[in-house]
């Protein structure tokens, strides 16, 4: 057995090498430890009630016996519990032997409890119903070892396997049927854990397998960032010989279109799968769950929330850095970006028990001229960072006037919070990249310390003005003044209004996407808000259904086989002129969120966008817009 142990460290179920599989056996074993004290509590309590009872029928020395040797296991297994030998190396056995001790060690307690079926099996009905009922009973109670399902199967067959054969052995209808109800328990339990444990080692493998795609994606964008400073330093050296400068610029745009290419192939891969995580473990939410499980699924929401956020700031930071970022110059209502912000982060406010609410100047433009998306995208960041170091009161978000002539007004927003305060020495530090106030080791709040540096220079890009007021225990005033041109009266947006996220939709979505798993998440989160979803796989039988039956939205994946996204959502645009039919709202739903991908959504025929992962809010706030919208 202690080969066995050995030996499957080595291999995974088909025979292949995985990477991953040490990894996540480790820590399987290291989590049933951890977990089954209990268990182990309730068989030594079991045995000694066990022994008590049929002190008088047999022989006290077989009793003895198998109650020492009982007693003597679980100390063992206490012991390298207690102490943590499981993982301490500097012990006089390593931590590796400890852990195949402890597993032998439950393996003969199960053992023990056989040996009690059959050599100590009682005569009196009365008392073999409870034995029957004790050996049931430690059974039920080991779940904690399907955290490695052959100790978990060996565990319950030790014990389970013996009475069934003596219920057999003793005859009978009534036996008969317990014998078999017996056995039937048996492969049930095995099996359900079985499945358990093949959820919780292919979580734990995609979790390790997500770190080390962001450690892969970091290692390569600092390669191209040596790759880039080198191409400068040779394209300064060779300025005076024409011919090497043509050479060297054309291979810097070489490097910036692969740059490009690699980032956004990198950004669509990730986002795909991390759609289907953050949307499961939103929909898992919502379901009925124990207090543990409901703080499993809130860590795990966390833990991915925040490797998305990391993501994206790496992403960003690179655009910017190679110069990809371009700004749009188009009338918007300002007021609205606000509210939408505000009204988008509100629930993790109230969930964080804090409050956050709007001011607006009265005076401030109906409509301005400037690039919304990354206004939006500052505030974002802004306030994000807020409510992330305030723990009590809350979050203020400001809009004002400073400056206003016929073409150009001069916009003040200030995000204030009552949180913990900067230092002074600390505030220009705050927006240098991968830069924190509290880079120590023993820092309270985590971040890549890119959100405050991507901020720096969007402001700066948009000829704008970045400033920080802060008083340590006070809380801190991030303000930024922004340049924006005035809108005619007869320039307009297509973007249509807000509409209150309390309202109720009904009606009819087509589902347009691939991904099983994407496919899954979006249809629950459309019921939760009350839609009914058909599902297309691509855009040809997407304009199948179009043709034959009516929606009132569709959601459109931009990269599928056969016929995309966007040549889908031209041929109906097509069909819709030809035919003098109503316009349908249809929204792109896609992971493409590099620089551009939204105006390529918009200019193919597309009204909106949703970059994945998908936020259920931000899902239901979109269709509430368009589809209460086109009802009007």
């Amino acid at each position: 057995m202690l080969k066995f142990l050995k030996n499957n460290t080595e291999l995974n179920i088909s025979g292949e090498i995985d990477v991953y599989d040490d990894v996540v056996r480790k820590t399987q074993v290291i989590r049933l430890i951890e977990s089954s004290g209990f268990n182990n509590l309730v068989s030594l309590t079991m045995a000694i009630t066990w022994v008590g009872l049929i002190w008088d029928k047999l022989p006290p020395i077989v009793l003895s016996v198998w109650l020492a040797m009982m007693i003597f296991l679980f100390l063992c297994c206490v012991i390298v519990q207690h102490l943590g030998l499981y993982k301490k190396d500097d012990f006089y056995i390593s931590a590796e032997v400890a852990k195949r001790w402890y597993l032998l060690a439950v393996i003969f307690i199960a053992m023990g409890w056989g040996i009690a079926s059959t050599l100590m099996f009682p005569y009196r009905q009365i008392e073999q119903i409870i034995l029957a009922f004790i050996l049931v009973g430690v059974s039920a109670s080991s779940l904690s070892f399907s955290n490695v399902t052959w100790v978990y199967s060996a565990y319950v067959g030790f014990i389970l396997v013996p009475l069934a054969v003596r219920l057999f052995y003793i005859g009978g209808d009534v036996y008969y049927a317990l014998s078999g109800m017996t056995v039937f328990m048996l492969g049930a339990i095995i099996l359900a854990a079985n499945r358990i444990n093949r959820a919780s080692s292919d979580a734990l493998r995609l979790s390790l397998k997500n770190e080390d795609l962001i450690k892969n994606l970091t290692r390569a964008s600092n390669d191209m960032e040596s790759l880039n400073q080198s191409l400068t330093t040779e394209i300064e050296h060779v300025k005076k010989v024409e011919g090497e400068l043509k050479k060297a610029k054309n291979e810097a745009e070489r490097m910036s279109r692969t740059k490009g290419e690699f980032l956004a192939n990198m950004s669509h891969e990730i986002r795909t799968p991390m759609n289907g995580v953050i949307g499961t473990l939103q929909l898992l939410e919502d379901t009925t769950l124990t207090e543990s499980q409901r703080e499993y699924v809130s860590v795990a929401y966390k833990s991915a929330d925040a490797l998305l956020s990391i993501l994206n700031d790496i992403l960003d930071l690179s655009k910017i850095e190679a110069g990809k970022l371009e700004f749009e110059s188009i009338p918007f209502d300002l007021r609205e970006i606000v509210n939408d912000v505000v009204v988008l982060h509100a629930l993790k406010a109230e969930q964080s028990g804090i409050y956050l609410k709007s001011e607006i100047d009265k005076s401030v433009p109906d409509r301005v001229v400037g690039d919304p998306t990354r206004i939006r995208q500052v505030l974002v960041n802004l306030i994000s960072n807020a409510m992330k170091f305030t723990t009590k009161g809350g979050v203020i978000v400001r809009l004002k006037l400073k400056l206003k002539d016929e073409k150009e007004t001069l916009i003040r927003i200030e995000v204030e919070d009552t949180g913990v305060g900067i230092p002074t020495s600390k505030h220009q530090k705050l927006f240098m990249a991968f830069s924190q106030a509290d880079g120590s080791t023993t820092r309270k709040y985590g971040g890549t310390g890119l959100g405050l540096a991507i901020v720096r220079q969007l402001i700066e890009m948009m000829h704008g003005n970045l400033g920080i007021e802060s008083e340590v225990g006070k809380g801190s005033k991030f303000w930024f003044v922004l340049p924006l041109g005035i809108a005619g009266d007869q320039e307009s947006s297509a973007s249509p209004k807000v509409v209150d996220i309390k309202v109720e939709l009904k009606g009819r979505v087509l589902l347009v996407e691939d991904n099983p798993v994407n496919q899954m998440v979006a249809k629950k989160m459309l019921e939760k808000v009350g839609l009914e979803s058909v599902l297309a796989i691509n855009g040809r039988e997407a304009l199948e259904y179009l043709q034959e039956e009516r929606f009132d939205a569709v959601l459109m994946d931009c990269q599928m086989p056969e016929m995309d996204g966007f040549e889908a959502t031209r041929l109906w645009r097509e069909q819709e002129q030809l035919s003098g039919a109503k316009r349908l709202p249809i929204i792109a739903m896609t992971a493409n969120v590099m620089e551009g991908d939204r105006e390529l959504c918009l200019k193919s025929g597309m009204d909106d966008y949703l970059g994945k992962p998908v936020r259920q809010v931000e899902l239901g706030q979109v269709l509430r817009r368009w589809i209460i919208n086109n009802e009007h």
